[in-house]
């Protein structure tokens, strides 16, 4: 970016200051002017680029005249006021300012707390995902649905070692506007909208950042997502400790149901992670326990070859439940896929192609706890790993900044039967 670019954003930013309550047009100005060439206007622009702080021109200040080093200051304290969203660069850059308009920091006293004070900490995302499933197969026959999702995340500092984060979900099938099932507008009762708050727990450190730790109703995936993926409804504690060999063990309710899950996370290179996992149930009533998983598997993620991603995992379920279905036997189940390149959420025309495969016998996953990949944060693949075999062919494209299409073909059918569950869907989703 050239000095005269440089000048208008940062002028821009003072505009936004004004706007926000802060006061920079001071009738007269102890202070120095900066040079548009002075280093830290480059600084300043690395910020704006990181999106620390951000504005707008209001055409108070002209993009070719000099700052003092009381508006400098001014934006500095912005920035330290949303250091948060900054990664380990800007904050670098941060307090490299901080230090150059110290004096200038302390000059305004009071009013920089207040900046800071009444910064807000909380932090809102959204998603939106509209989604079409074809499905033909010989129990439901020919089957379409078509759902939209949106979902709103907030996330909130407590202190320096805990934060709050919380998200909205809500789903219903295209055209329904959520009257209650049986009422006047929805009299058929095909649908409802379906609006929770599905997560709400906090992240917190201890013992130095050596222990982290959640607490509530949050998210669960672990190992390559063959044992259990589910991020809506998990209520309890996970605890994880290490570094290259992390450590994972907790448990959580969901429904009526009771889980204990454990996993290892190893670091061999850094394109070479393998895992290996357990997970065991009860439920509420009942004093055994694995009623229907006592399941352990291995996993990995290699990420050597350009542009390629190859990850799989092995598991089995030793579950009495499994066994009756398998003459006594485990129910074992596997997959594997290879990814190339990837569609991602911040580059428009970005792709992603894969083809994977799938096996497990019947009773290896009863409640449907399993996705097999979670790409971009999005749940992409198909929660069917239950007597089940065959191929899955994936396509995703990024159609705009922040939007990506998905499109999924999935080939399988029974192990155990002689019936298809092949599947197709298409999705777009897109984030704020």
């Amino acid at each position: 970016m050239n000095n005269s670019l440089t000048v208008k954003v940062t002028s821009a930013l003072i505009g936004f200051a004004c706007m926000a309550g802060t006061a920079l047009a001071a009738p007269a100005n102890p202070f120095a002017d900066v040079p548009a060439k002075h280093w830290s206007y480059a600084s300043i622009n690395q910020l704006v680029q990181a999106g620390v702080i951000s504005g707008y021109g209001d055409g108070t200040y002209k993009g070719d005249r000099t700052l003092t080093r009381y508006e400098m200051a001014t934006i500095v304290a912005k920035a330290m006021a949303n250091s948060d969203k900054a990664d380990a660069a800007a904050k670098k850059q941060i307090e490299v300012l901080k230090a150059e308009f110290g004096s200038e920091l302390t000059n305004l006293g009071v009013r920089v707390d207040n900046l800071e004070k009444n910064a807000s900490k909380v932090k809102f995302t959204g998603e939106v995902r509209v989604r079409y499933d074809y499905s033909d197969n010989s129990i439901t026959n020919k089957k379409d649905y078509e759902q939209t999702r949106v979902r709103i995340t907030m996330t909130a500092p407590l202190d320096e070692n805990l934060t709050f984060t919380g998200r909205l979900h809500s789903e219903s099938s295209w055209g329904v506007s959520g009257v209650p099932v049986g009422a006047s507008g929805n009299p058929n009762g095909v649908d409802t909208n379906n609006t929770v708050l599905d997560q709400a727990y906090i992240t917190g450190k201890a013992f130095n950042g050596g222990l982290t730790y959640k607490f509530g109703r949050q998210p669960v995936y672990f190992g390559q997502g063959l044992l259990f993926a589910s991020t809506p409804g998990n209520e309890g504690l996970l605890v994880t400790t290490g570094n290259n060999i992390k450590v994972t063990a907790g448990a959580f309710k969901q429904s009526k149901w009771n889980y204990t899950i454990g996993n290892v996370d190893f670091k061999l290179s850094d394109n070479l992670k393998v895992n290996a996992s357990y997970l065991s149930d009860s439920e509420d009533g009942s004093a055994t326990n694995g009623n229907l998983y006592d399941s352990k598997s291995v996993g990995f993620k290699y990420t050597g070859l350009k542009n390629f991603t190859v990850f799989g995992e092995y598991g089995k379920n030793d579950s009495d439940y499994a066994k009756s279905k398998n003459n006594n036997d485990s129910a074992k189940s596997w997959f594997s896929k290879i990814r190339y390149r990837g569609a991602a959420y911040d580059q428009a025309k970005s792709y992603g192609v894969w083809v994977g495969y799938r096996s497990a016998d019947e009773g290896f996953d009863y409640r449907s706890l399993s996705i097999l990949e979670m790409g971009n944060g999005m749940d992409i693949s198909l929660r069917e790993n239950d007597n089940v075999k065959g191929m899955e062919y994936g396509f995703e494209y990024g159609l705009f900044k922040n939007g990506i299409m998905t499109i999924q073909y999935n080939d399988l059918e029974a192990k155990k039967g002689n019936r298809d569950k092949q599947n197709l869907f298409v999705q777009l989703m897109y984030n704020f």
